[in-house]
């Protein structure tokens, strides 16, 4: 009965197609009809097959796939239970021996699945290598430009400690010729002092003079080396420099600011 459907349905395409055809009832839905390709597909013999219902057959018992069309990515219920994912064309065919039926060609895509999710996880892994690398190469960034301005702030306070020493050697230098000076001068008042009291007037005038000009430098020379010893003036707790001499260290400082950074990007 089940080959005279079939033969009926498919002709001899059922007997000699390499692709799995089965036969529903429409009424009782239920296999009255399947080819070898499609007991082999689904790990079974022809025999045991027919009478089998589509719904024990589908895996998704609710899925409907009775009606006429195309159908991707059916699982199909093995004789192990192992699901088999096929593809499903349905035919609706009416014929003297079997009534309404429905002509199933099913075909076995479960390799093809297993690839395609394989490749899924193979790209869902290399997308997250590939934000993984992203990452690095942000956080090797940053870290690049972090070294480079602690670089760049370690040579230019290098730079401001070399000249602070540098002058400071200038002033120690200076210092050496103002104390001789003083010392002389302190000599020179002697000397005046021995004088009768009228010559001693214009003497010293001019001595006063001198000495007030010896202890300007001298005080010039100790705010430099104050100076030399600290970034910030406020902070030395020195005696306050002399509006020129803060002037010319101020547009020095400007200078070590102006040095040319190189760009951390």
């Amino acid at each position: 009965m089940a080959e005279s459907i079939a033969r009926e349905v498919f002709g001899l395409l059922f007997e000699t197609s390499s692709e799995a055809v089965f036969v529903v009832d429409r009424a009782s839905l239920r296999i009255v009809a399947a080819n070898v390709p499609a007991a082999e597909m689904l790990h079974h013999d022809v025999d045991s097959l027919i009478g089998i219902s589509l719904g024990d057959l589908l895996i998704d018992a609710g899925r409907d796939v009775m009606a006429p069309g195309h159908y991707e990515d059916v699982a199909l219920r093995g004789s192990d239970d192992y699901p088999v994912y096929t593809e499903l064309h349905v035919a609706h065919v009416h014929s003297e021996a079997s009534g309404d039926v429905a002509a199933f060609t099913a075909r076995d895509t479960s390799e093809r699945r297993m690839l395609e999710r394989e490749l899924v996880a193979k790209h869902s892994a290399l997308f997250t290598a590939h934000a993984d690398l992203e990452r690095a190469h942000r956080e090797l960034g940053a870290a690049k430009r972090e070294l480079e301005a602690q670089n760049q702030q370690i040579a230019l306070l290098a730079w401001r400690a070399g000249m602070g020493e540098l002058v400071a050697g200038i002033a120690h230098h200076l210092n050496n010729p103002v104390g001789a000076m003083a010392s002389t001068l302190r000599r020179l008042r002697e000397a005046i002092a021995e004088l009768p009291e009228s010559q001693r007037t214009k003497p010293e005038r001019q001595l006063g003079r001198v000495v007030e000009l010896t202890r300007r430098i001298e005080f010039n020379v100790a705010a430099i080396v104050q100076a030399s010893r600290s970034t910030f003036q406020a902070a030395s707790g020195g005696p306050a420099m002399p509006p020129e001499l803060a002037s010319a260290l101020s547009a020095f400082a400007e200078k070590l600011e102006d040095i040319p950074k190189k760009d951390p990007s």
